[in-house]
This record gives structure tokens, sequence and C-alpha cells, in this order.
């Protein structure tokens, strides 16, 4: 399991796939935020905060009653002086509209970064189901770039569920941060290459 960053370049590249699916800058500070339901998921961003040197605080909410919020959610905000969401903000000064140019080395932490705010995984007759979702134009760039690691990206404009070849996907060394789904990602490795489907 891919419990370490190696360098913080890792982990800025970890860092702007976060923001890509789930992260924020918060317009009046220029800070990056976090607020999601899964721990694990905001502990994974702590990490690469903790690395690149970017202090910030991390807090619970309790769920809203009548409202929508069914579970805890689990917020990180960075604290001035602001350095990862200023950053992030020069380098996608455009939105969320393409994948930034990274070197080949950190192409895995910035993918890691993107599913494990918005992939999914889950049994699917005997075998597993690897999936990307959302509506962003950057998610075409990102069936561009699992093309050159050969992995399929089965994309559909205008969807919201894109799937990807888990057998490719594994075989390229992609991977999860998050502990749960990179588990389900080892146990489907060690079935296929058992010769099982």
């Amino acid at each position: 399991m891919k419990k370490d960053f190696k360098t913080p370049n890792n982990a800025l590249a970890y860092l702007m796939g976060v923001y890509l699916s789930d992260g924020c800058i918060h317009i009046n500070s220029g800070s990056f935020g976090l607020s999601v339901t899964d721990e694990a998921f905001c502990d994974e961003v702590a990490r690469a905060l903790d690395l690149v040197g970017s202090k910030y605080t991390l807090h619970t909410r309790q769920p809203r009653l009548g409202g929508w919020e069914k579970k805890l959610k689990y917020t990180l905000r960075e604290r001035a002086p602001y350095k990862i969401g200023l950053w992030l903000e020069k380098e996608f000064p455009n939105g969320r509209d393409h994948l930034p140019n990274v070197p080949d080395d950190l192409v895995r932490d910035l993918v890691a970064g993107i599913l494990d705010g918005d992939g999914s995984i889950y049994h699917r007759g005997d075998g597993y189901q690897l999936q990307v979702c959302g509506y962003s134009d950057y998610l075409d760039d990102l069936r561009d770039l699992f093309e050159r690691f050969s992995v399929k990206m089965y994309y559909r404009p205008g969807g919201m569920n894109h799937n990807l070849n888990f057998k490719s996907f594994v075989k390229a060394g992609f991977y999860f941060r998050m502990p749960r789904k990179q588990k389900l990602v080892e146990e489907y490795t060690k079935r296929f290459m058992k010769g099982e489907k």
C-alpha cells in the first residue's frame, strides 16, 4: 500500500488531483480547503500538506437534523500565510478545465488525488468495477493521459460515471492513497495474478 509520499513534489501532484476532484480555494483568503465524509481521505490530504509545509486546521461537523447531510464532515482548511491555495490558483488560471502538465514520475500521485476524491470501486458479477465520476472538462484530458499509459477509460462526454479497465489500471502501476480503496485494488490484483477474472 502506498503510505508515504517520496518527495514534496509527489505531495503537490496529489494535492492538484484533490483540488480537481473535491478540493476548493476560498476566494476571500486564497486558502486551500477540503470538506469530505471520509476521514481517511482528509488524513491523506493533511499528510500531503505536512510534507509541503503548509499549516492547516482540522475539525468535524455534525450532521444537521433534517438536512441533507447525514454523516460527519471532516474539514481541513489552510491557515495563513497561504501557500497551497495561492499556488493552485496560479497552476489553474482557467479553473478546472484541464489537467496540469506534470512529469511522468508524478502522474500517479496526481491520479491518486483525483480518484481518492471521485473514484469508486464496487463488486459487479464475479469481479470489480472501477469508475471515476464527474462532469468536469478535465476528464477528457484524463482519458488521454490514461491512454498514454495503456489504460482504457470509457469516457462519455456529459455522462456522470466513466469506467476504467481495472486490469490495465493495475498493470500500469496506478493506485489510490485511501487505504479502503487501495485494499480493494490489491485484492483484485491478487485475483487476476492467479488467472481469475
